[in-house]
C-alpha cells in the first residue's frame, strides 16, 4: 500500500512540476502580449497623428485657389467665344473670376486687332 501512496504522490508531483512550467510560460508570452499590445498601441498613437496631419493637409488644399490648368482651360473657352456662365460652369471656378478673364480675352483681342498702342511720352 505504502508503494501506491508513494506512486500516486509521484505522480502529483510530476502533474505540479508540469502544471508550474506550463503557468510559467503562460505568464511568459502573456508578458510578450502585453509588450506587443503596448507597442502598437503607441503605434497607433503615432498612426493617429498622422492621419489628422493629413486631414488638415487635405483641408487646406481643398481651400486653395483652384489650379492654373483650370484657368487655362478658361482662357481657351474664352478664345472660343464662350460666355463667362458657361466657362465658370465647365471650369469649376467663380462667375466673377469666369467675368475677368473673359473680358481680359476680349481686351486682349481688341488689342491684337488694332494693334499695339503707341507709349506716350
Amino acid at each position: 500500500m505504502l508503494v501506491i501512496v508513494v506512486a500516486a504522490i509521484g505522480l502529483y508531483v510530476i502533474e505540479l512540476v508540469s502544471f508550474l512550467r506550463a503557468a510559467r510560460r503562460q505568464s511568459e508570452e502573456e508578458g510578450r502580449i502585453q509588450a506587443r499590445l503596448e507597442a502598437m498601441t503607441i503605434e497607433l498613437g503615432s498612426l493617429r497623428e498622422q492621419v489628422m496631419s493629413l486631414g488638415t493637409d487635405i483641408n487646406a488644399v481643398r481651400r486653395a485657389p483652384q489650379s492654373s490648368g483650370q484657368y487655362r482651360e478658361a482662357v481657351e473657352m474664352a478664345e472660343q467665344g464662350l460666355d463667362a456662365s458657361a466657362v465658370a460652369e465647365n471650369c469649376g471656378i467663380s462667375r466673377a473670376e469666369a467675368d475677368l478673364i473673359v473680358a481680359l480675352h476680349r481686351s486682349r483681342g481688341s488689342l491684337d486687332a488694332t494693334g499695339p498702342s503707341e507709349p506716350t511720352a
